[in-house]
């Protein structure tokens, strides 16, 4: 199953975060019943957020697991870069710290399982470029759901609900 990998320009202050949140909402709310999914991907000042928004048909049919199916890609790219992250309670932790929160609900036709990854590890103290984490993210999640992502635009009808991604 094809689906679409959309990157985010955010700025690098607090209010990246609400222009994550809110394209986010815009995309999931566009989306129809047949939509394929879409990993939309941003940068900010310290993380790097995602938002898995996939139609409710694709995803698990009870809600409890939808934390763990969208988040178990993040774990396992963690993990890649011998970072031992878990989750606990649909958030991520390494260590017995919280490290990302977890957000899952239902918009529109959709299921929007987000999170972020850190900048910089800190069990190792290393930041991680982009590419390199969003290319192993990118490969657990193809693994895990057998989807194929090309790299995606927002369509017309998404366009004025997400005005800043590029």
């Amino acid at each position: 199953m094809m689906a679409r990998w959309i990157r985010l320009s955010l700025s690098g202050d607090p209010a990246g975060a609400v222009e994550f949140d809110s394209a986010c909402a815009g995309l999931a709310a566009a989306q129809s019943k047949s939509a394929p999914p879409i990993l939309l991907w941003g940068e900010g000042s310290s993380s790097y957020p995602f938002a898995l928004i996939v139609p409710r048909r694709l995803a698990p049919g009870k809600r409890l697991r939808w934390p763990s199916w969208g988040l178990a890609p993040a774990v396992a790219a963690y993990r890649q870069f011998g970072v031992p992250a878990y989750l606990n309670d649909g958030d991520l932790w390494l260590h017995g710290r919280k490290i990302a929160g977890g957000l899952v609900e239902a918009v529109g036709e959709c299921v929007v399982v987000a999170s972020s990854f850190l900048k910089q590890f800190p069990a190792k103290c290393v930041a991680t470029p982009s590419s390199e984490l969003e290319q192993a993210f990118r490969l657990r999640i193809e693994a895990q759901h057998g989807w194929q992502f090309e790299h995606s635009w927002p369509s017309g009808a998404e366009m004025p609900v997400c005005a800043v991604v590029h």
